[in-house]
């Protein structure tokens, strides 16, 4: 009893934040399912972690050998990888076949039987009877196979990065290099070589970025949501040149003839042509039910005016019809100003829209599109 309570008060932050994640994972309505059981997963070899090694610090006291040291020892350095290459899974946005993981997982699962077998094999470390350590001509391989992982986790979140912003990117390279560095402390000072506490507090603030992440954007469409809009209206209103103004037609009608997952798969439609579309310097929001807005930067009219016009062109490949409306944002205009301007042309092109579609049905061409 009088261990356990030192282990709990030892460990105490670190439990902490076990609970904590565990209690956000089950009231986390925007992460994906697979993020949350990846999550779940990294908590559980952590704490796995943490105990075998309180244990195996518990039977370094003992006078003599037990055999409970060393598989102790063999299970903590075959654990460290599993959980960098669980850890590493949380990035990847799509679930990696079984060839893929067998290929990653192969080096740390070929080390396994030298760690279980290096007590009578003597190859990597082993303990004599008298509960000393002693190091084997393959001592470095435990840290060697960590340090593979440890690069292939930081690439893997490298490539990750990519395609976010230069703020992300930032705010996500320190909370997964400061643990790495770290690590790296740790094993040129030989401080210690239990990680848990450095892996769980990463875990804490990744999964409150990646929470507050998905928060951003909206469930159905995938696309920064309202709230993103207003904030990057605010904070980078400086850099915002031309709104774009963009309207689905006749949303109402498609709940009320098809109902409403006809009118979600009609959203969805519409959101992966603008998003295709829209072009590097465009910022894609969806706003409102059936209302989206692009910001631009740094690219003149004729760039704004080409396209919109190849969103036009896919649009007419589909079902639907939007309608577009944009302004450039004058000396003297607010962004606000400059999103009103284009709900103006939005709303003349939407005028022009509904004509051309009455005088084709006046005409009896049945060819036009019914949205």
């Amino acid at each position: 009893m009088k261990q356990v309570l030192s282990f709990i008060t030892e460990n105490y932050v670190v439990l902490f934040e076990f609970v904590g994640v565990l209690v956000m994972l089950g009231i986390s309505a925007h992460v994906p399912s697979r993020m949350k059981r990846l999550t779940f997963t990294g908590i559980l070899l952590l704490f796995f972690e943490l105990v075998l090694y309180y244990v195996e610090l518990w039977t370094q006291s003992f006078e003599t050998l037990s055999i409970a040291r060393p598989l102790l020892t063999a299970a903590k350095y075959s654990l460290y990888p599993y959980i960098l290459f669980v850890l590493m899974m949380i990035t990847v946005k799509t679930k990696l076949s079984w060839q893929k993981n067998f290929l990653i997982l192969l080096p740390a699962s070929i080390a396994v039987p030298f760690y279980f077998s290096s007590q009578w094999t003597h190859l990597v470390c082993y303990f004599h009877e008298t509960n000393t350590w002693a190091p084997g001509p393959l001592r470095y391989l435990p840290y060697a196979i960590f340090a593979l992982y440890l690069v292939l986790f930081l690439v893997r979140n490298i490539v990750f990065l990519q395609s976010e912003t230069s703020q992300i990117r930032g705010i996500l390279y320190f909370i997964i290099f400061a643990p790495a560095v770290g690590v790296l402390l740790y094993l040129i000072t030989d401080y210690s070589d239990d990680y848990s506490a450095l892996f769980t507090s990463s875990i804490v603030l990744y999964y409150l970025f990646i929470y507050l992440h998905f928060a951003r954007f909206d469930p159905l469409t995938g696309l920064l949501n309202r709230q993103v809009y207003y904030f990057d209206m605010n904070s980078g209103s400086g850099r915002i040149t031309y709104a774009v103004s963009i309207d689905l037609n006749d949303l109402k009608l498609i709940n009320d003839s098809y109902g409403h997952d006809a009118g979600d798969a009609a959203l969805k439609t519409v959101a992966a042509v603008l998003k295709k579309n829209v072009g590097r310097n465009g910022t894609l929001y969806r706003i409102g039910g059936d209302e989206f807005v692009i910001f631009y930067h740094g690219v003149d009219e004729g760039a704004v005016v080409q396209a919109i016009e190849k969103m036009r062109a896919e649009m007419a490949k589909t079902p639907y019809v939007c309608a577009f409306g944009y302004a450039k944002r004058g000396p003297l205009h607010t962004v606000e100003d400059t999103v009103r301007y284009a709900d103006h042309e939005m709303y003349d092109d939407k005028a022009q829209i509904k004509k051309f579609q009455e005088a084709e049905r006046r005409a009896g061409r049945p060819g036009n599109k019914t949205v």
